[in-house]
């Protein structure tokens, strides 16, 4: 599939794992979506993070680069100080993803420790503070520890480290193409999504979706159809080819 929701569905029509797993058992459909964005990270299978509309999504290591690549990262060490000069990334954060290049892995407690030490539980801005880095694709939840409430938390690395890989494949891969093939995906994903679902869920701007949408019109990926109020809707070319033979 490429990319989708962990749990449940969520803006864009994108669908989610617990949505297609092969039983009628709710209890069970939770017991293996929760069980697998544990095991499927620390094997290294796929990437588990709040990511799309900031929700629990899976990324397979195919489509990872592309993800990396959309952000503007290019695998150096000093990443997060650009994105953070250029105001893409809070402080906090910073000293976050600086604790952790500098004594990961680490686990949710050890840096909260580090960064917030006079503090006694949860803290809402060092989880908003992890999710600005996850969704730079700069930290990555590798894992987790303890067995119950009161010792278990999630563990965390950087990405680059964790999956080197991944950056030198985006090396290869130009902003611009990235958004293709997300969007091509997205596509077939969906079936036949409106162009702003498709902004609105990645976080485009319209220049990055109009540029994307027309490489695949001219490579005749995508077609451009009409839905059922008039409305445009990106639709692959084979299923419209595909369709029209189907009524010939």
């Amino acid at each position: 599939m490429g990319y989708c929701y962990a749990f449940t569905p969520g803006p864009g029509r994108l669908p989610s794992l617990f949505e297609v797993l092969d039983t009628r058992s709710d209890d069970r459909r939770w017991a293996w979506a929760w069980d697998w964005k544990d095991a499927l990270p620390t094997e290294k299978r796929v990437f588990y993070g709040r990511i799309l509309a900031r929700k629990p999504t899976f990324i397979s290591l195919e489509f990872l680069p592309h993800f990396f690549a959309l952000t503007g990262n290019v695998g150096e060490p000093d990443d997060y100080l650009r994105l953070y000069e250029a105001g893409r990334l809070s402080a906090l954060a910073k000293r976050v993803y600086e604790v952790v290049a500098a004594g990961g892995p680490l686990t949710t407690r050890q840096i909260r420790a580090a960064v917030e030490p006079d503090r006694r539980g949860s803290s809402a801005r060092l989880l908003r503070a992890l999710a600005e880095l996850q969704n730079l694709f700069l930290l990555a939840r590798i894992g987790e520890v303890g067995d119950n409430p009161g010792n278990y938390a999630y563990v965390w690395d950087l990405l680059a480290r964790w999956l080197p890989d991944v950056a030198g494949r985006a090396a290869g891969i130009s902003h611009r193409a990235a958004a293709a093939a997300v969007l091509e995906q997205y596509v077939r994903i969906t079936g036949a999504p409106r162009p702003e679902e498709a902004a609105g869920l990645f976080g485009w701007p319209p220049s990055v979706l109009a540029t994307a949408v027309g490489d695949l019109l001219g490579e005749s990926v995508l077609d451009l159809a009409r839905g059922p109020n008039g409305e445009d809707r990106l639709v692959l070319r084979t299923t419209l080819e595909r369709l029209r033979r189907g009524r010939s």
